[in-house]
């Protein structure tokens, strides 16, 4: 009986750490990705430029192609859409006032973007 209650405790410890872990590791995912779009955001609007990691083309473009090493204007365009949408349905701002801010300062490089690349 002694071993069947040993057992049982290991286990819980075991399954108890196990959840730790996938949360933790679920939480440092989430964070790095808020991260990244909001200092994305940050250097666009300073600087009106793509962030620098936008300017890579992604890994398996670089693993199984010999494309030029640098993205192309559709997959920083991709990019770019993937930011407004994360922004659209983020909840990490104070009010809707603020999120319409930060949406159409985005928005506008976004056609000042398109229009220089078009002409």
């Amino acid at each position: 009986m002694d071993l069947l209650a040993i057992f049982t405790l290991a286990s819980l410890i075991g399954a108890f750490m196990l959840v730790r872990v996938i949360l933790w590791t679920t939480n440092r995912a989430a964070e790095s990705a808020v991260t990244q779009y909001f200092r994305a955001s940050e250097h666009i609007l300073e600087t009106g430029e793509p962030p620098p990691e936008w300017l890579v083309p992604p890994f398996r473009r670089r693993l199984f192609s010999r494309a030029p090493a640098a993205a192309t204007p559709e997959e920083i365009h991709g990019r770019f859409k993937e930011l407004l949408r994360f922004f659209e349905n983020c909840s990490f701002f104070e009010d809707e006032w603020t999120r319409e801010q930060l949406l159409s300062q985005l928005t506008a490089v976004r056609e000042k973007w398109t229009t220089s690349h078009s002409a």
